[in-house]
């Protein structure tokens, strides 16, 4: 995705936006309807494993176990040709013999081709929730619909996840069955990059209680030599990041409303220690690039050395070899990662996070194998043995050492313990593109600016862009 030379506000907005495309897979740039099942299977005990799963779940009644997914990626794994099948999809065709029809879309038309489907009765049956950008403006645009006639929150399969739900209502009614709460972001880096500089292990200060905001900060400023042409940090999330370690989101949600926390001070002593530590240069200077990451791919820098921390999603690692190999040898035990690091004084390991979630289009035709497959994927997360067939792929097929495999399984933890969601790209594209030059201001390498100016210069429009929105969902 090329992008022309624009403001540096309005071009970190727009190409924010559009590496988010990356959290799933690559963007199909296609408008055709396509349809294709995986060529990987699971080894034969992790299909025994699978074949007992689905012998002992509670079935639902299909008329039609095909389902249309409309996404700008396809769920099914083709991406690259070491890339695994999930449990979730290998127990939906075990148990239902499931096909899932990619219908394909681009991210820059993803909700005007949706919206055209649905106008014209030809809805796909569902579409998914992680870029947390599809609620509320799915539901108050009548783009989905509720789920709560296919999905029992009393029922122990999903009593679990009906607090994470209740975070996505909209008149009363759920609109996102989510499967798990997911870490939005996590800090990668080289380890013998790291070793071969003489700084501490970020995963060993993490263990001690010592990885904060200070220690960060520290080791960011080391490494940094203009030069040189090495920065501390790379990619798109950072300063979201840093931001949500706060405990708070620019914008939330409670009990239907939206909350606007612009002007707490837990927002400003976080932008203020981003504004300290961008004059000191750590950040890859992308609008000398053509606002375009080291390299033009996720992970560069970062085994060669040049690159200290990539502050992105754990789908970033979590991937095949022929994907991950910018960030190091995982199988070689090169790469490692940490939580985002919160203030020294936080009173909780807050850990930004998404939902792992789908929404039933609104229209769908088989919402009901939509549900089944939603029970698919929550089998996937609470089943013992289903779960531990992800982290034998990730070990034995992906590379992961026992090290990342655990910190993996603490951040999850974490994430599901004090998750901090951010809503704002679920009401808008006007107001996301907004808040992401509110928070993104303080650690811009082109045109840096203080908090305070920031706020007093940006506060009555988004006053007026939340209370318009609120008016709409009231």
């Amino acid at each position: 995705m090329k992008s022309s030379k624009k403001t540096a506000a309005a071009l970190l907005a727009v190409m924010t936006a559009l590496s988010c495309a990356a959290c799933g897979s690559k963007d199909s740039g296609s408008d055709s309807a396509s349809s294709s099942m995986p060529e990987k299977k699971l080894e034969e005990s992790q299909q025994d494993i699978v074949d007992r799963l689905a012998g002992e779940m509670t079935a639902r009644e299909l008329a039609n176990p095909e389902i249309e997914w409309f996404s700008h990626y396809d769920i099914n794994p083709t991406a690259s040709e070491d890339k695994e099948i999930g449990v979730d999809l290998a127990l939906f065709q075990t148990k239902y013999n499931g096909k899932i029809k990619y219908v394909s879309t681009t991210w820059d038309t993803y909700f005007d081709d949706l919206a055209s489907l649905v106008m014209s009765n030809t809805s796909p049956d569902f579409i998914g929730a992680d870029d947390m950008n599809v609620f509320p403006k799915g539901a108050i645009k009548g783009m989905i619909d509720p789920i709560d006639d296919y999905i029992d929150f009393n029922d122990p399969l999903w009593a679990d996840m009906k607090t994470v739900c209740d975070q996505f209502v909209y008149e009363g009614k759920h609109y996102c069955g989510i499967s798990r709460v997911d870490p939005s972001y996590v800090f990668v880096y080289n380890k013998n990059v790291v070793a071969d500089l003489g700084m501490e292990d970020p995963a060993e200060l993490w263990k001690n209680g010592e990885w904060n905001w200070d220690t960060f900060s520290d080791m960011c400023i080391e490494f940094t030599d203009a030069e040189a042409d090495k920065y501390a940090l790379d990619g798109w999330y950072y300063e979201n990041a840093l931001l949500e370690s706060t405990g708070l989101p620019l914008i939330g949600m409670q009990d239907g409303k939206i909350t606007n926390n612009l002007e707490d001070p837990l927002l400003a002593k976080a932008e203020n220690m981003m504004y300290e530590l961008q004059k000191n240069g750590v950040v890859y200077p992308k609008h000398d690039h053509d606002w375009k990451v080291r390299g033009d791919v996720f992970g560069t820098g970062i085994a060669s050395g040049l690159t200290l921390f990539y502050p992105i999603g754990l789908w970033g690692i979590e991937d095949a070899p022929s994907v991950t190999a910018p960030y190091g040898d995982l199988s070689a035990g090169e790469v490692m990662f940490v939580p985002v690091p919160c203030s020294a004084d936080s009173d909780a390991q807050y850990v930004p996070s998404r939902i792992h979630g789908f929404c039933i289009c609104r229209g769908a035709k088989n919402p009901e194998g939509v549900a089944a497959w939603l029970d698919c994927t929550r089998y996937a997360e609470t089943d013992e043995a289903a779960h531990n067939i992800t982290i034998e792929q990730y070990k034995n097929d992906y590379g992961w050492t026992d090290e990342m495999l655990d910190m993996r399984e603490e951040i999850y933890s974490m994430a599901a313990e004090h998750p901090v969601f951010e809503f704002a790209t679920g009401l808008s594209t006007d107001i996301s593109n907004l808040t992401d030059n509110i928070i993104k201001k303080t650690m811009n390498p082109q045109e840096t600016d203080t908090w305070t100016s920031i706020v007093e210069t940006n506060k009555a429009a988004l006053d007026y862009m939340l209370q318009e929105a609120q008016e709409k969902m009231s």
